[in-house]
């Protein structure tokens, strides 16, 4: 039997023990933390390979897939025709005329692409010796970059395709938007931020000898964009209406005679009805303003001599003009954001096809039945516009590619006169003066059109060529009017000046960056009492100035901003003798 122990013993015996054994388990809780956060950290290190290898193998297998894939036939650019409006596009003949391939340090793709299949995509560098998230990032950014360049290939496809809605159909427009602050000659500062211009332009080929189109417009019915009078103006009424329409029978190509039925303005000056087609600026040209005769009308064009037949001039590759401020500033400032695009696929340049050079001479003679309030007994079709033109140009006999420093050339002209019977028919002038019953009063118009390398110039004069005779103010036995007798007459000058200009550049200021001025003036033309309250009407500005600068950051986007002054007739001849002046700024959306 063994002796009892000493509980003093015992207890001492058992808290040494605790201790020895407390030490350990402390240190190795700690070490089991760390051994947790390791295996922690090996879980997620490899969650993150298994997600990487799997995106390796996806990419892998469609490059494999791809490379197992027949090799597609190269494409074959399909020249379009040039769908440019301008009367004065042309390019010389001759195939030594035609830019060839030239590549820069700058740009080591050729300005002038060759028109066989695009440069296909680079293949990706080999990539054993990277690490695994080095491999993904590389083939990644090759996929995006092929995804972009499927999806270029189709935009070009789908561009072939163009406006057309079907074989006999095609749907363009434009949308636009305008911003100015202007004072008035009363001294009234307004602001304007409107919608102000809707346009769908539906455009008819039915074949080379039957042609139409139909122009819907939006109107908001409030007046001009640039207020020069303080009378009050009802609000006006949203709404969409018949802009231009036009039947046209015959080819000017094939055949000198056309017949044409239309809507719209007659020719007369430089006025096409459709003021962005007709100047750069923003504010309306008075030649424009006071002279725009808009009709139903009638009958026949001519160009002479008709063009021999034979083969369509040859396709040719315009380089695109660049723009200078916006679109680089933008580019820049998204970039400082953290902006970076997919890698884009170069481009090829498509060959068009150049118009067939108009023939020099052309002109019209339309019959229109004119308002039954400038005359009583109106009633019969008696008036008519008539029209004569030519048209030249030049290359001075030098190759478009030697012509790059060029101020001169290509050089285009385009001169023409017109007659109509009665230019008191015009939106501006029949609104202001029939109270009056003034009758047909004839008018003329002369006006040159000329590009000289990257200036273009227009030079304009519209006027009547006999007095109109009437009463001003209300004609009553106890307040007799005063008689009057005035020859209406405008003019305008412009100056437009290309950025970025190339010789193969048609239409100044339509694409890349551009300067315009422009200064128009008119005379007998300060204005009338009206019949009703006594007010100033009919009155226009002696003179204007609009100076315009614009950029196409994009193919169909213009942002354009102008500076615009107005001098009033002196209060000698019925004038304030004040000046009114506006900033205006648009956006321009063409579709």
């Amino acid at each position: 039997m063994r002796p009892a122990q000493n509980p003093r013993i015992a207890r001492a015996a058992l808290a040494l023990v605790s201790l020895a054994l407390l030490a350990p388990a402390n240190a190795a809780a700690g070490e089991n933390e760390e051994m947790a956060d390791l295996r922690r950290m090996v879980r997620e290190l490899q969650t993150q390979n298994r997600e990487l290898s799997r995106r390796l193998g996806a990419l892998e297998g469609a490059r494999a897939v791809q490379k197992t894939r027949p090799a597609a036939a190269p494409e074959r650019p399909i020249p379009t025709q040039d769908t440019s409006q301008s009367r004065l596009a042309r390019w010389p003949a001759g195939a030594q005329d035609y830019p060839k391939p030239v590549a820069t340090a700058a740009n080591p793709l050729p300005v002038f692409a060759s028109p066989g299949a695009a440069p296909p995509l680079p293949e990706p560098r080999d990539t054993t010796g990277l690490g695994l998230e080095q491999r993904v990032k590389e083939l990644e950014v090759g996929w995006a970059a092929q995804e972009n360049a499927t999806r270029q290939i189709i935009q070009n496809t789908l561009s072939k395709i163009g406006p057309n809605i079907n074989s006999n159909l095609a749907l363009s427009g434009t949308i636009e938007a305008l911003g100015s602050r202007s004072r008035d000659f009363e001294g009234t500062t307004r602001d304007t931020l409107a919608l102000s211009t809707v346009e769908l332009d539906f455009d008819v080929k039915l074949s080379e000898w039957l042609k139409g189109a139909v122009v819907l417009s939006f109107d908001t019915g409030t007046g001009t964009i640039f207020p020069t009078s303080n009378l009050e103006l009802a609000p006006g009424v949203d709404r969409f209406t018949l802009d231009r329409a036009h039947i046209e029978i015959g080819d000017v190509t094939q055949f000198p005679i056309t017949a044409r039925v239309a809507f719209g303005a007659l020719p007369f000056g430089t006025t096409t009805g459709v003021q962005r087609l007709d100047t750069l600026s923003l504010v309306t040209p008075l030649t424009t303003e006071v002279f725009e005769n808009r009709q139903t009308a009638a009958g026949l064009e001519f160009a002479l001599p008709t063009p021999p037949l034979g083969p369509p001039p040859p396709p040719v590759v315009v380089p695109p003009v660049q723009p200078l401020v916006v679109a680089p500033l933008v580019r820049t400032f998204a970039q400082w954001l953290g902006y970076t695009p997919l890698p884009q696929r170069a481009v090829r340049l498509v060959p068009v096809t150049p118009p067939v050079a108009p023939p020099p001479f052309y002109g019209s003679f339309m019959l229109y039945k004119g308002s039954e309030n400038l005359a009583p007994h109106r009633t019969r079709i008696q008036d008519f516009n008539a029209s004569l033109g030519f048209r030249t140009d030049g290359h001075c006999g030098v190759p478009y590619d030697e012509l790059r420093s060029s101020l001169v050339c290509p050089w285009e002209i385009d001169v023409h006169v017109d007659y109509d019977t009665s230019v008191f028919d015009s939106r501006f002038l029949e609104l202001a003066y029939a109270p009056f019953q003034i009758g047909r009063v004839p008018g003329m118009a002369a006006s040159a059109k000329a590009r000289f390398g990257p200036f273009a110039l227009v030079g304009e004069v519209n006027s009547a060529i006999t007095e109109a005779r009437f009463v001003d103010g209300p004609n009553t036995p106890t307040n007799p009017g005063t008689p009057r007798n005035i020859t209406p007459m405008a003019w305008q000058f412009s100056f437009a000046y290309q950025f970025d200009w190339n010789p193969w550049i048609t239409e100044i200021g339509q694409q890349g960056d551009f300067l315009s001025v422009a200064y128009s003036g008119s005379k007998d033309l300060a204005g009338v009492a009206d019949r009703i309250n006594g007010a100033r009407t009919g009155f226009v500005p002696q003179r204007r100035l609009s100076v315009t600068v614009g950029e196409w950051p994009m193919d169909a986007l213009k942002l354009s901003v102008e500076y615009s002054v107005d001098w009033d007739y002196p209060r000698s001849s019925g004038g304030t003798g004040n000046v009114a002046r506006g900033v205006f700024g648009q956006i321009q959306l063409n579709f």
